[in-house]
């Protein structure tokens, strides 16, 4: 691989990860827990996100071919899941409140397992860990061609997906300067955002799969 398909790879999960688009979505879904908890969850999640990554990274496509099926068929079903996401942040439906304050715990750590039980969709799936993210691993992936690319593509995953544990555990100062309003407005407006990049998945995918719909 070469130096400008590392850098492609770079702006592409920066963009996809988004750490800065995805405040509005972590704020709505852990609005009501303090610091130390909503810090533990984003550990949670960041690992989660990385493991999940690097596996798709490593094996994307020989587990794909485990279960016979095909990247195109993935993209359509990893853009309808997308697609209820966008539909649920758009309605501003995405979390339901009076189910998120149900949390059970006699400790912090119990309090934010409880949580991120709940949030784990649509946050870490399909947010962080889905088709966008995950294809975009296993199309470089398959790019690589020795251990060294891996290695970098593999830093080049940790050093994104640290950027975006920083914003989760810093995520209070920037909503305490920010009225929650403002949240609401950008999550809807990413919601239309996510409905439009999750069409263009089905859209790819359908494509692929029935060549004689594509429009030339």
């Amino acid at each position: 691989m070469t130096f400008n398909m590392y850098l492609n790879f770079v702006a592409a999960m920066l963009a996809i990860v988004n750490p800065l688009g995805i405040i509005p979505l972590w704020s709505e879904l852990t609005y009501d827990l303090n610091t130390k908890t909503r810090r533990e969850i984003a550990i949670m999640l960041t690992i989660m996100a990385l493991v999940v990554l690097l596996g798709f990274l490593i094996g994307g496509e020989a587990i794909l071919e485990l279960f016979s099926i095909k990247l195109p068929v993935f993209k359509i079903a990893g853009g309808l899941l997308l697609l209820f996401t966008g539909f649920a942040m758009v309605n501003g439906k995405l979390a339901r409140r009076e189910e998120l304050e149900k949390d059970v715990g006699n400790s912090t750590f119990q309090v934010a397992k409880s949580r991120f039980r709940k949030i784990i969709v649509p946050l870490g799936i399909p947010m962080l860990s889905g088709p966008g993210s995950l294809t975009t691993v296993m199309l470089f992936g398959a790019d690589a061609t020795s251990a060294y690319d891996y290695i970098i593509l593999s830093v080049i995953i940790v050093a994104v997906l640290v950027l975006l544990l920083v914003t989760f555990y810093f995520s209070n100062v920037l909503e305490a300067k920010v009225d929650t309003i403002f949240f609401s407005i950008v999550t809807r407006l990413l919601g239309i955002l996510v409905t439009a990049i999750a069409v263009q998945f089905i859209v790819d995918g359908v494509g692929q799969v029935f060549p004689a719909l594509t429009v030339v």
